[in-house]
């Protein structure tokens, strides 16, 4: 008997879950049970040996049939259960009886020859039938499964391991991670792919019901992204991502849905895909708004999403992120840039792939005793890859320097003296860009806010007074055309969200009016009061004692510091809650607006319902963008014929498990 819960193996698991285990996604305790006794039985060979017992050739023939069976050994191995002995009586040419012994297959139904070893015989199994090796092999183990309940609950956590790792389903039909499994548990089995595949499928179509339930629990409304996606196998893919604000001011996001959309892809289908979703999924009359990229395509189809919902308050949203891009694009295009970056790209590249010349600039780093800065690649389709390379050039060029006379490709693609100075110019007319993008690209929490102070900020950087020679005029010029023609359509529909930031309430708007600021405000706010219901003075007291009891340390010293108002007066005595708000000193920049809000939510009933539905809305496309990358890894060059509604469960229940909407 072996006692697989011995002291060395339990404490071989317990360093093992030790590290992180929280962080796990495969929970190995959970198929671990203390005093597991496993009986291989007298002819006991271990896990990773193939028991080779001979038979002996002495078993008596059984008469009575010119085929005739064979009897086995008392001691024959277990994969004799595969193959039988068998013998023929033939005649030859002089009428004389011969008799031909050989083993026959049972699974495929062949003839082997009679001297053939276990071994060989295992690996016959192995190489044209393997399910029944699997079978085989798992019977070397003799011990009782868990019951049919305790191995589906198994089973769970073994499909939400695949899911949220992206592992292929044939990694239960591996050997060695069967054998694994086997050392870990014996008593439970695993399931096959083709069972594993079911799991998903069923466990995604409970889920979204599960979702539609959770999402109707706040009564806040929602923001979409939304974006396409063709995949390494031609199929175009619809991602959509929900984002809104629970009761507890946490900022919430899942992907919602991902759809393989069939040709045409023009902005009627996506139009029609969208709205069946949020049909489903019961949000239609909540959407505040759609973030998407700049193609044409996109805007159509959220163009035609708002005129079917007949929403006073929906609103399609550009990702902000493509529109910093875009204006960039404008500088990089011009004439004396690109001949410097094309220069420097090159330079980099050569120095990355050549093994030599790395190592050189490691040692020239050693010499100078200083960490060693990997040179960074560049991506032309993505512009702060660009930045970042020029950057990361700039701080190690000395070093850089001395690579130059090692080849003539290095020499001749080594910036000039001017073209150094046009590459330190365009980081530093880059730079507010790339933090920018940086900012706003976030995706686990509200960034509308201070999109519009970012901007803001962009404008003045553009249009500030520079030498008369500056080297790179033309290039703003450029810049400045593009940035001032999307910046006139973004900024009036940022001036409402950006409001409900209250680090930026005053300092968003420029020199703009009181009476300009606060009159779209207003608007929008009246129609909210029609739906807001009055809170009495005992709901109140009770709402901000409850409020209070869950502070956080930092959030009670914002509480304490908000009560010292000019003339001593509380939000509560003033009927303008809207004036108040404005009036009152902004936060630090530290200060997280839901941290805020969640606060003052008793002392602005009106406006911390607002704020939790506008700051809902994404200000850029990023987490469509971050999906496709995860669905890159999905479908693979070994995976490419994975089933629209297979791809659309993995990713989909991967995104619902990490946030933890599902378990």
């Amino acid at each position: 008997m072996v006692d697989i819960s011995d002291s060395s193996f339990s404490s071989y698991v317990e360093e093992d879950s030790d590290d992180d285990s929280q962080d796990e996604s495969f929970y190995y305790e959970t198929f671990i049970e203390n005093e597991i006794l496993v009986d291989f039985g007298d002819d006991h060979t271990e896990i990773n040996e193939i028991a080779e017992i001979e038979d002996s050739q002495d078993g008596g023939a059984i008469t009575g049939g010119e085929t005739q069976i064979l009897a086995r050994s008392k001691t024959s191995a277990d994969v004799w259960k595969y193959f039988t002995r068998k013998e023929t009586t033939i005649r030859n040419e002089n009428d004389e009886e011969i008799i031909n012994q050989f083993i026959f297959c049972n699974v495929g139904e062949c003839h082997l020859s009679i001297n053939n070893s276990t071994s060989t015989l295992e690996r016959h199994l192995k190489a044209k039938h393997y399910d029944a090796y699997l079978e085989l092999y798992e019977q070397k183990i003799v011990t009782e499964l868990w019951p049919k309940e305790k191995q589906e609950a198994k089973h769970e956590f073994l499909v939400n391991w695949i899911i949220i790792d992206q592992q292929p389903f044939t990694i239960v039909d591996n050997l060695s991670f069967r054998k694994f499994m086997l050392s870990v548990q014996p008593r439970y089995k695993l399931p096959t792919r083709s069972t594993v595949k079911d799991m998903i499928l069923s466990k995604f179509q409970t889920a979204r019901k599960e979702i539609c339930n959770h999402l109707q629990l706040s009564i806040s409304k929602v923001s979409l992204t939304m974006d396409m996606w063709t995949s390494i196998s031609a199929l175009g893919i619809l991602a959509v991502t929900i984002h809104y604000i629970n009761d507890s001011w946490q900022f919430k996001h899942f992907v919602l849905d991902v759809l393989y959309i069939p040709s045409p892809h023009d902005s009627l289908t996506i139009k029609d895909s969208v709205l069946k979703i949020t049909d489903e999924f019961e949000i239609s009359n909540r959407l505040v708004g759609i973030t998407t990229d700049n193609e044409a395509k996109m805007i159509a189809a959220t163009r035609k999403i708002g005129e079917n919902l007949e929403l006073s308050d929906f609103q399609h949203y550009r990702c902000m992120a493509h529109i910093l891009n875009l204006v960039v694009k404008a500088a990089l295009e011009t004439n004396n840039i690109p001949p410097p970056i094309k220069k420097l790209r090159i330079f980099i590249s050569t120095v990355r792939n050549s093994p030599k010349q790395m190592d050189k600039l490691k040692e020239y780093f050693r010499i100078e005793n200083i960490p060693f800065k990997i040179p960074l690649p560049d991506i032309i389709t993505r512009w702060n890859y660009t930045y970042h390379m020029i950057e990361r050039a700039i701080e190690i060029k000395p070093l850089l320097n001395h690579l130059v006379a090692n080849l003539p490709i290095l020499t001749n693609n080594w910036p000039t003296s001017e073209e150094w100075l046009i590459l330190n110019n365009l980081l530093d007319l880059l730079a507010p860009f790339a933090l920018t993008t940086k900012v706003i690209s976030a995706s686990s929490y509200p960034t509308i806010g201070e999109v519009k102070w970012y901007f803001l900020g962009i404008k003045n950087h553009l249009e500030r007074s520079r030498d008369s020679n500056y080297s790179l005029q033309s290039q703003i010029d450029e810049m400045k055309i593009v940035f001032n023609n999307y910046f006139d359509q973004i900024n009036q529909l940022l001036h409402i969200p950006a409001f409900f930031d209250p680090r930026y309430k005053n300092s968003a708007y420029g020199r703009m009016s009181r009476e300009n600021i606060l009159q779209p405000i207003q608007s929008a706010m009246d129609n909210y009061k029609e739906s807001t219901i009055p809170i009495t003075e005992d709901e109140t007291v009770q709402d901000l004692r409850y409020q209070l009891k869950n502070l956080s340390t930092s959030e009670t010293r914002n509480y304490f510091q908000n009560l010292f108002m000019p003339d001593d007066q509380s939000p509560q005595s003033i009927a303008n809650e809207l004036d108040t708000y404005f009036d009152i000193n902004s936060p630090n920049f530290e200060t997280s607006p839901l941290d805020w809000w969640k606060v003052h939510e008793s002392e602005y009933p009106t406006l911390a319902q607002m704020a939790k539905d506008y700051l809902t809305i994404m200000s850029t496309s990023v987490p469509c963008e971050q999906l496709f990358s995860i669905a890159g890894k999905q479908i693979t060059q070994t995976r490419n014929r994975l089933h629209p509604d297979t791809t659309q469960a993995c990713l989909c229940l991967k995104s619902w498990l990490e946030q933890e909407i599902i378990k």
